[in-house]
């Protein structure tokens, strides 16, 4: 394996469809993050679809964290700041103030460990600092908040080679004790459009993947070995 980089960022998101916390370390089971959309919300007038930012992108004014991990047979609970300031454990509260805010019925719902958290693709979604360099100069920017693209990992790569991770698709990742095995690219959706902290929507963020990159931005990986990852760890692809 040749090393690329290193680990720069490492974000779980416990509710889906909220913002997440970034931690500066983590478990990584056959699921990919430990408690990653352990969480989550039907919407009742799609048909018991996922309640997503997409269709209601208020649901990103919500900071979602979770406890320390545990090895029961339940996730640990989140802890849920509002974009008006409260804060909410899982529960009757929590759930009005979601439904009032998205203007329709919901299902709240929860996993457990046996059965991972709720994702859209594979397991664990990777991006890369170039990446987002690039996305954010041709859109006129300093910087892009990664947090937009709702990566799980974001690597430091040691060449500032935009898009490098396309090359890895089909090829394995070894982070600290961890192995990925990379699939597949991460089409993209308005989500990206969303500033996670004001809620204004920026419309140049899509279009740009749109045109230089076919509405692409990050690839998803699978859990091949399952351990420990930390901020720093290095990054290496098999060749």
């Amino acid at each position: 394996m040749k090393q690329v980089g290193k680990l720069g960022s490492v974000f779980r998101h416990p509710v889906k469809a909220m913002r997440g916390e970034k931690l500066a370390s983590c478990r990584v089971d056959a699921f990919g993050l430990y408690g990653d959309r352990a969480y989550y919300f039907l919407d009742e007038s799609r048909d018991g679809k996922y309640l997503s930012a997409d269709v209601v992108p208020s649901l990103l004014g919500y900071s979602a964290s979770m406890a320390d991990e545990s090895a029961g047979d339940s996730y640990p609970e989140v802890r849920i700041t509002a974009q008006d300031g409260s804060v909410h454990t899982w529960g009757d509260s929590l759930f009005a103030h979601v439904e009032e805010t998205a203007k329709r019925p919901i299902r709240p719902m929860r996993s457990t460990p046996a059965e991972g958290g709720k994702n859209w693709e594979d397991h664990v979604l990777l991006v890369t600092d170039a990446s987002l360099r690039e996305v954010a100069r041709l859109i006129g920017w300093e910087t892009i908040d990664p947090r937009r693209f709702r990566g799980n990992l974001v690597v430091a790569l040691e060449e500032d080679v935009p898009f490098v991770e396309d090359s890895w698709i089909g090829k394995q990742i070894r982070i600290g004790e961890v192995v990925l095995q990379v699939n597949r690219h991460c089409e993209r959706c308005m989500y990206v459009n969303i500033d996670p902290d004001t809620l204004q929507l920026h419309p140049a963020v899509l279009k740009t993947c749109v045109r230089v990159h076919d509405n692409h931005f990050g690839v998803y990986a699978s859990v091949v070995t399952p351990g420990e990852i930390a901020e720093g760890d290095a990054v290496f692809v098999s060749e």
